[in-house]
């Protein structure tokens, strides 16, 4: 008994070799991880069922039967894959050892099926990886039914009983053994993935607290210039580049060569829809070796990408880890920036509004106005008192809500009638406004700023006045507003100066403040300043439609355009 023991002990260390270069394969780690594919699932029935035949094949032949450690593979599987695959594993070995024949071959080949599932039946109550204890018990009870099956199904019973008399300790003792040592590879397996992912985590919040105010500034050349900094020094990478949707805003350790290599490819984009990093290892002429590209999203909209690179060696887990990480790290970032813009928008948009309903200076000219009328034409005189009462009570209720753009239309009809009041014929309207868009909802002061501006930096510095434009019409998705005139016009600096909030003057700034707002609440909205000097200017954009203050639903593709004319 003692010599068998050794020699099931010598052949089982075959197993455990084979056990301990499984535990190094990253589909292994999945599986312990419970993180595995249909794909990693075949390849485990596959494995554990040799890892069962082969326990057969470096069996000891003992009195017409075989003293084995065939139930390892199928008890592990179990204690790993759960009931589903413990049975098939255990069918499959013991469907082998049927068909080796002997006398003992169909209670061998029940027990190992039995023994598959009594694995997944444990794995059934343990949520994470089975304690070797319990493992070294599942082994005992395991085996110790193989020796009843075969007690009981095994004829002669004289040969069975001799048999077990001789291999059933060594076999329970053996295999339970080696089932626990299995047990204990896999919680070294589970300890690896812990200290990684502690690392991994150390990184990450390491490259946060370093990156967060740089982050909330948005995705630009500088603010990638630093992080893509930050990050290569964090993560000892060869080199590290961020991009937006077009080209490498930043890079470290990237030379012109590498950078031509790693523009936006037709896979990247493919993997990106899923929310998915992409991984390159091959060489191709000058490029780096490897790679790992996350994107980089705002919103649900992709914006750009994280690179990460390896010069001498393949891109491993644990970089595509660091970067799944840091690219949900910085879209998050980025997400938080653009609502504290929005907000600061929305507090600026509502003291620009209060500013301009509360204009001095349009209110005196106003009052002078009326002063002036009253003299002369008393009725007009109180006309206009009343529609500049409308006015101010408008936007004054209106103020930092939506209102439907016949409503907008109203206000903008009121603003002109004070100011053709001033200056009679030099303010020529014309309007085309589709009907079935007047009760649409938009934000309140969205069209009139910049007719105020058409008006006042357009036509009236002309000796001769000029003509605006409104125009408002229903596309399939969304209400196409412009606004044009005939005056002044500017120059193509201006005109950029206007759309960055450079422009430093009034009538850059209500024009600006349009933008953004349209901006803030459609990403990505058409928003287009034509102009040229002398020729007057016109202003177009695209608002989606709105119903009761609600959004209806649209696929309009949306895109910036800043050309000018």
């Amino acid at each position: 008994m003692l010599n068998l023991l050794i020699l099931l002990a010598e052949r089982f260390s075959m197993i455990g070799l084979l056990a301990f270069i499984l535990s190094k394969a990253n589909f292994f780690k999945k599986v312990i991880s419970n993180n595995v594919s249909y794909k990693d699932l075949s390849i485990l029935i596959t494995i554990f069922s040799l890892i069962g035949i082969i326990g057969t094949y470096v069996g000891i032949p003992i009195n017409g039967a075989i003293a084995n450690s065939r139930v390892v593979g199928p008890m592990i599987a179990g204690l790993l894959g759960g009931p589903f695959i413990g049975l098939i594993v255990g069918f499959i070995a013991g469907f082998h050892r049927f068909l080796i024949g002997g006398f003992t071959a169909l209670a061998c080949g029940i027990s190992t099926t039995a023994e598959g599932l009594i694995g997944g039946i444990i794995k059934k109550y343990y949520k994470n990886t089975v304690d070797w204890k319990i493992a070294f018990l599942a082994g005992i009870i395991g085996e110790t039914l193989q020796m009843i099956l075969i007690l009981a199904i095994s004829r002669p019973f004289a040969s069975a009983l001799s048999l077990v008399k001789v291999i059933g300790i060594p076999m329970i003792l053996v295999n339970s053994t080696g089932i626990a040592v299995f047990m204990l590879i896999i919680k070294s397996v589970f300890d690896e993935i812990d200290t990684i992912q502690s690392r991994q985590a150390k990184i990450i919040l390491d490259i946060t607290s370093k990156t967060i105010p740089y982050i909330r500034n948005g995705l630009n050349i500088e603010t990638a210039k630093i992080v893509s900094e930050i990050i290569y020094e964090a993560i000892d990478a060869d080199a590290v580049a961020i991009t937006d949707m077009k080209t490498i805003l930043a890079s470290v350790g990237l030379d012109e060569a590498d950078e031509n290599c790693h523009l936006f490819k037709k896979s990247e984009v493919n993997a990106f829809r899923f929310k998915k990093v992409y991984v390159e290892n091959s060489k191709k002429g000058l490029c780096l070796l490897s790679s790992v590209t996350a994107p980089l999203y705002c919103y649900d909209e992709l914006v750009g990408t994280l690179k990460i690179f390896r010069k001498n060696k393949f891109v491993n887990s644990t970089d595509i880890e660091v970067a799944k990480g840091l690219s949900n790290l910085i879209s998050n970032q980025l997400e938080i920036a653009d609502a504290e813009n929005q907000k600061r928008i929305a507090d600026e948009m509502k003291f620009n509004a209060l500013q301009s309903q509360i204009n001095p200076h349009f209110l005196f000219n106003a009052l002078n106005t009326v002063i002036s009328f009253i003299q002369y034409n008393p009725d007009g005189a109180s006309r206009l008192l009343i529609t500049l009462s409308e006015y101010l009570r408008n936007n004054l209720r209106h103020a930092g809500k939506w209102i439907t753009v016949g409503k907008e239309i109203e206000n903008i009809d009121d603003y002109l009638f004070i100011e053709k009041a001033r200056f009679g014929e030099k303010i020529n309207v014309v309007k085309d406004i589709d009907g079935d868009i007047l009760n649409m909802y938009i934000p309140a002061l969205l069209i009139q700023p910049i007719v105020e501006n058409a008006v006042k930096h357009g036509i009236l510095p002309k000796d001769n006045g000029g003509t605006v434009i409104i125009r408002a019409k229903n596309n399939k998705d969304f209400i196409r507003f412009s606004v044009e005139d005939d005056g002044e016009g500017m120059d193509n600096q201006m005109r950029l100066k206007i759309l960055s909030g450079e422009s430093g003057n009034n009538a850059g700034i209500g024009l600006h403040n349009v933008y953004e707002r349209v901006k803030s609440i459609y990403k990505g909205a058409f928003f287009k300043i034509d102009s040229k000097k002398g020729y007057g200017t016109k202003v177009s954009f695209d608002f989606p439609k709105f119903y009761d203050g609600k959004k209806e639903e649209f696929s309009g593709g949306f895109k910036v355009s800043n050309s000018g004319r």
